[in-house]
């Protein structure tokens, strides 16, 4: 009886702890992801892709407009657990391309006047939930650098493989 009690133990130990413990979490194995932000760091929207540069860092680049601006959002995160979902800190800028000519302009959607030299530093908290299955989902808080901080907010829909 005591032997078969150690024998169970002992496969209940290794299904439980022993499979998972030595699973990569999915951000390494679905390394990269092609999405699309809701808001955020385009103002608007943008198509977005990042790759994971080691279990911690994700960086990214994307494209997207607001009305005659074109805007190309460049970005870091680091992520606070390596869980499927997890909190990340998030910095980046993002670069108005014909910057030059709507300098001094307001955007329709965050009412953020454009500076001159075309870019608006950006920062943030957010979630993301990026499954096996390679579905990601993104939700973050940022504060978007102008003539003044502005509170923003952005979500993202993607595909991660």
């Amino acid at each position: 009886m005591r032997q078969k009690m150690i024998s169970l133990v002992s496969v209940v130990f290794f299904l439980l702890l022993g499979s998972e413990a030595f699973a990569q979490h999915t951000r390494v194995t679905n390394p990269n992801t092609l999405a699309v932000e809701g808001l955020g760091r385009s103002l608007s929207y943008s198509i977005v892709f990042d790759r994971v540069l080691n279990d911690d860092m994700v960086a990214g680049i994307g494209y997207g407009t607001v009305l005659t601006a074109q805007m190309v959002p460049v970005y870091m995160n680091y992520y606070l657990n390596r869980d499927k979902g997890s909190i990340y800190g998030t910095v980046g800028a993002t670069v108005i391309t014909n910057g030059s000519t709507l300098a001094g302009q307001s955007s329709g959607t965050a009412g953020i006047t454009y500076p001159a030299n075309g870019i608006l530093p950006n920062f943030g908290l957010g979630y993301e939930s990026r499954g096996d299955s390679g579905f990601l989902f993104r939700v973050a808080a940022y504060g978007i650098v102008a003539t003044t901080v502005i509170p923003w907010f952005g979500f993202t829909f993607g595909y991660s493989f």
